[in-house]
């Protein structure tokens, strides 16, 4: 019993988290084991399941296939009045190759969490046990599937036009340091808007325009702590992160913490449950020009997923259900934000 528990939480340890709008954390990286032999190793998650989000700023997601936005607004003072989302086709993968000889994996795959921070990636890879001091690891990741925004968000009276979101950067981390539950990582990633428009509709001048930029860079500095070893039945995982995005346009660029707690529980050999809270506070760089005043926010975050496995007799299977929430709660009314997420898969390993 206890190897099949090993085994799972190797691979869904995944940890299905929430953390500053992610539903899904794929967090196999933290329960990475390099395998000794040569070989392809990996999984799949396939499914299906449901979007809602209210929202001023995103209009769509899936190359414009399931829409989250209103594309007419009446006025600037008042937080998103109505939910808009769809079905989704829900899908992520991982593919690794180790070397055994060095223990070096090179991976390739993307993250179900995508669809709360609203971007599509692709990343690859390269893992590396250092024996004693822990694994390392680097990724690249960017946009497969566009997230649309609007051009001009602060468009009133008519319909907003869309255009699309997309990013790229880097990811460096290390795991397992001395042996520990320590992780320290580091990840930095470029936005760019196609056709940047904000605040064109408005009386602004370029300079108060250029507040409004949302282009830039985003970094994450992310200290976390794994109490619980392989095999246990309980698994805690606390994490501080800072988060500076430095945009273009300084009235939307915003530094903060990110705090989140993780809870893996196994029952036993079919069942898992995982829970995630996360919360974050936020202060804005610069005065807004529309509003005449700073913005600041909290974001708050839950999540909770059930995997059973070996359903049917199945081996390797796993059937899993995930449930999550995440609010942006503004100074700037305008700028509110909810998201939520359902999905049903089937989890393979192989």
């Amino acid at each position: 019993m206890k190897t099949k528990l090993t085994s799972m939480r190797k691979t869904i340890t995944s940890g299905i988290a929430l953390a500053l709008g992610s539903a899904f954390v794929a967090s196999t990286q933290a329960a990475v084991i390099i395998p000794e032999k040569s070989g392809f190793s990996g999984y799949i998650n396939l499914g299906v399941g449901g979007i809602g989000m209210k929202s001023n700023m995103v209009a769509s997601i899936l190359d414009g296939n399931v829409d989250l936005g209103e594309n007419k607004i009446d006025n600037l003072s008042d937080s998103p009045d109505s939910r808009e989302g769809g079905a989704i086709p829900a899908a992520n993968f991982e593919l690794s190759y180790t070397f055994g000889s060095t223990r070096t994996q090179l991976h390739i795959g993307n993250l179900l969490e995508n669809y709360l921070s609203m971007e599509m990636n692709t990343l690859v890879g390269v893992r590396q046990d250092i024996g004693n001091a822990g694994n390392m690891g680097a990724s690249f990741q960017a946009t497969s599937l566009d997230t649309q925004v609007w051009r001009d968000p602060y468009l009133t009276g008519s319909k907003r036009q869309d255009t699309d979101r997309s990013s790229k950067g880097f990811t460096v981390y290390w795991q397992q340091i001395m042996r520990s539950g320590l992780e320290l990582k580091y990840a930095t990633s470029e936005v760019d808007i196609d056709k940047e428009r904000s605040g064109e509709s408005l009386a602004l001048t370029p300079g108060q325009r250029k507040l409004l930029d949302r282009n830039g860079d985003v970094d994450t500095y992310t200290m976390s702590y794994e109490f619980g070893a392989v095999g246990d039945r309980h698994v805690v995982t606390p994490a501080l992160a800072y988060v500076d995005r430095d945009l273009d346009g300084q009235a939307m660029a915003n530094d903060g913490i990110r705090g989140s707690v993780n809870y893996i529980f196994t029952q036993n050999e079919h069942w898992r449950y995982v829970f995630n809270v996360s919360y974050g506070d936020f202060d804005y760089k610069e005065t807004n020009p529309i509003y005449a005043e700073e913005d600041s926010a909290e974001r708050y975050g839950v999540s909770g997923t059930v995997f059973y496995s070996e359903p049917f007799g199945w081996k390797h299977w796993a059937f899993n259900a995930t449930a999550g929430w995440y609010e942006e709660d503004h100074d700037i009314d305008f700028y509110d934000t909810e998201v939520g997420v359902f999905v049903l898969g089937m989890f393979r390993k192989f």
